[in-house]
């Protein structure tokens, strides 16, 4: 098979596609994956072909944009970058497409998968990495400016995302939409993110059942089949610097804002002042030095990047943003969390490491001390602790997850499922592929 996968995104979006790919290459198929050249260097150095959509400097743009990582404003930020290289990302498919060979694979927000599916009959599967992306009135997600509305009556719930998927995130994307549509010969789709982004072949869920469980109100297309972890190339590891620092001490609170987080001074701030006030040594992880002090106090180092698998075993905890992929690494690590979300899926990814007991829920604004409370019960309270083994345990149990999402993609085999002939039950709407260009 030939199979093209589009991720759009940060690191945390970008590297479980990568385990994915691999995957699929060591069953003796073609991959290529289809995203920003920034992702490049890794993507070659795990053997996949990378295939660049865009440029390194509109990579950097969005990144700094200060609206990025405010949950009012970060969704149009996404969509305006997003949009202005979605005609750019369809024609690339097309044209890489091969007859017969070539599956589609698309993160939820490489929405130029579906669009090349309904214009010309190109099989593909959605892969969702956050439960978030799941739209479900029994379990809803926990949703910026909303909270937790787990427990509220689901005819009430389905009103509730109705107004907000019709009043702001179709506000927000069906103008620019319908008008590539229309260029396509498409009529207009809406309910966006909740329905049309559901490929009618195949949606995977890519975290464990026990993390989210499938509801009946999903699309019947869909399957859960565990957290897809990339661990790096073998020849990763942690550079000399970092191995000084972690033998020179007990073990270090890991602090991250995410890897596209350029606007994290608050958080550093208070990651030093409360691990100071703790006596406790601190590891800075970010791209973006200028966000940290200069100097650095003495129990403290930084690194711009280290591979997570060999790194988050030998921290104490871990205090980052909670998107999906640094959660499922310190998941399998057995790590305690503390979780300040900002913006997109991170609120609803803390809410459920709290459910879960293995983490705790802080606020970029909480004042020095309510971080440093947190951080002591993190590194001291057995129920975390016992809590954290366990998932661990689960999470070994579960390693095997690109492979699963592999079998998925494997049955999507050119020829043999036709868009339009995929069943888009639960999805509350009939299929438009199928229509040819």
């Amino acid at each position: 098979m030939h199979i093209l996968i589009s991720c759009v995104g940060s690191a945390g979006d970008v590297h479980p596609f990568i385990a994915i790919g691999q995957a699929l290459a060591r069953r003796g198929h073609e991959v290529e994956l289809v995203t920003s050249p920034h992702f490049a260097p890794r993507i070659e150095a795990a053997g996949l072909t990378c295939t660049p959509v865009g440029t390194e400097a509109e990579f950097a743009q969005v990144v700094h944009h200060p609206d990025l990582w405010n949950p009012r404003t970060s969704f149009p930020v996404l969509w305006l970058a997003i949009a202005q290289r979605l005609v750019e990302a369809h024609r690339l498919l097309v044209a890489r497409a091969q007859p017969g060979r070539t599956v589609l694979v698309g993160s939820t927000l490489a929405l130029h998968v579906r669009l090349a599916q309904e214009t010309h009959r190109i099989p593909a599967a959605m892969v969702h990495l956050s439960p978030v992306c799941m739209w479900s009135a029994q379990a809803p997600a926990v949703i910026p400016g909303l909270g937790d509305l787990s427990g509220w009556p689901p005819a009430l719930v389905r009103l509730i995302q109705a107004a907000i998927e019709r009043g702001f995130i179709d506000r927000v994307m069906a103008p620019g939409f319908d008008r590539i549509r229309r260029d396509l010969g498409l009529p207009p789709a809406r309910r966006l993110l909740s329905r049309w982004v559901n490929s009618p072949q195949r949606v995977v869920c890519a975290w464990p059942e026990w993390f989210s469980p499938k509801q009946t109100d999903w699309p019947v297309q869909a399957v859960t089949t565990g957290f897809a972890r990339w661990s790096g190339t073998a020849a990763q590891s942690l550079d000399p610097a970092l191995l000084s620092f972690l033998n020179a001490g007990p073990a270090p609170i890991g602090f991250t804002p995410g890897s596209a987080m350029a606007h994290g001074r608050d958080f550093f701030a208070r990651a030093l002042a409360a691990s100071a006030a703790l006596n406790q040594r601190a590891l800075l992880i970010t791209p973006y030095a200028d966000q940290l002090p200069h100097p650095l106090p003495p129990h403290a180092h930084a690194v711009s990047y280290a591979p997570f698998d060999a790194l988050l075993p030998r921290l104490a905890a871990l205090v980052h943003h909670g998107g999906i992929g640094t959660t499922a690494q310190a998941l399998a690590a057995g790590l305690p969390q503390g979780v300040a979300p900002f913006a997109h899926d991170q609120f609803d990814n803390a809410a459920r490491l709290v459910k879960r007991g293995v983490g705790l829920r802080l606020s970029a604004r909480s004042p020095v001390r309510e971080w440093s409370d947190a951080l002591a019960r993190l590194t001291s309270d057995a129920s975390i602790a016992a809590d954290c083994r366990h998932h661990a345990t689960l999470m070994a149990e579960d390693s095997d997850a690109a492979d699963r999402i592999a079998d998925q993609i494997e049955a999507l085999q050119a020829g043999s499922v036709h868009p339009g002939t995929g069943s888009a039950a639960g999805t509350g709407q009939a299929s438009t592929c199928g229509r040819p260009r």
